[in-house]
């Protein structure tokens, strides 16, 4: 693909120019992506050191020699004290090791983490007052990381994002219409297709039609499941084993990424998904302007990248 296209998701209300040839454009300011910083046990805040006398939430493994280790965020943005911006925020120590990144972790470990996410998401929801909740990471400072140390989040509020509302009610629309779930027939129109990464008998992996970012990649299962708790042990390590393959090729570009999930509580016609969204271009004037996200990847090519199907790009400097 050599030319501009406009594409557009009505499901998630997203127009999309994907522009290979913008790409090209030179650059006088650097581009930072993913910065390492080696601070080491004695003053990272999530090395074992540091957390040693801190109240975990979970824990999996013992207290001495966890494996994965969840956390209150001491930086909420939203409380269970405050009305006016109700919920929870919680850190998930991804792993004790300082110094290795999430893409490097055993498949697992991976499992284990994503987990733990499963069974924060259904203690957090007992509280009726969660309507949302977010499990996100950041890599990478381009990706909004501000500490090294491989960490995720998971944020549940009592509002849910309008955006989100929007989409769900397209959604729906869609069953209605259609009789079947939209991310279902979504699963079986892109397997034949040239943005269908990989699958099992569990999950499909494609990159979106209008992705939104560089490399950006869904992660859906076939079952009709709406949160990341439901998840089976095999769909769960489908899930991991999937993370695992993508995040390594992702290292070749030293981009950083943000991986997500959302869930509305107690809608169970949602259907889960999970996100990589690489964070290579800079949103300038143009997309916040116009609000037209410019995309220089097509997701064809960031599909046949992961798939190893092309030449490799030239890491970036971190």
């Amino acid at each position: 693909m050599n030319h501009s296209e406009i594409r557009q998701d009505y499901i998630h209300d997203r127009v999309v120019i994907i522009a290979p040839g913008r790409k090209k454009r030179p650059h006088d300011f650097p581009q930072t992506t993913v910065v390492h910083q080696d601070q080491g046990a004695t003053s990272c805040i999530f090395c074992p050191a540091q957390l040693k006398n801190v109240k975990a939430l979970q824990t999996v493994g013992s207290a001495s020699n966890w494996k994965v280790k969840v956390i209150k965020n001491i930086y909420p943005i939203v409380s269970a004290d405050n009305p006016d911006a109700y919920g929870y925020q919680e850190v998930v120590v991804d792993t004790p090791d300082h110094n290795v990144e999430f893409a490097n972790l055993p498949i697992e470990h991976i499992e284990s983490v994503l987990d733990v996410f499963g069974k924060r998401i259904m203690a957090l929801q007992k509280d009726p007052k969660i309507k949302y909740i977010l499990t996100f990471k950041n890599h990478g400072g381009k990706a909004g990381a501000s500490i090294n140390h491989s960490h995720s989040q998971i944020f549940a509020s009592s509002f849910i994002p309008p955006h989100i509302i929007d989409k769900r009610t397209r959604a729906e629309s869609y069953q209605i219409q259609k009789g079947t779930c939209y991310y279902e027939d979504l699963l079986i129109k892109e397997q034949k297709g040239p943005r269908w990464i990989a699958e099992d008998d569990y999950i499909g992996v494609f990159a979106p039609y209008a992705s939104s970012y560089n490399y950006e990649a869904w992660f859906i299962p076939w079952r009709h499941v709406d949160n990341m708790y439901d998840l089976t042990i095999a769909e769960r390590r489908s899930l991991a084993t999937h993370l695992k393959n993508l995040l390594t090729r992702l290292e070749i570009t030293g981009l950083s990424y943000n991986l997500y999930a959302h869930q509305v509580v107690r809608d169970k016609n949602e259907h889960f998904y999970f996100r990589i969204a690489p964070r290579g271009d800079v949103w300038a004037g143009l997309e916040l302007g116009s609000r037209l996200v410019v995309n220089t990847v097509p997701p064809e090519d960031a599909a046949a990248f992961y798939r190893g199907d092309e030449e490799k790009p030239a890491p970036k400097k971190r």
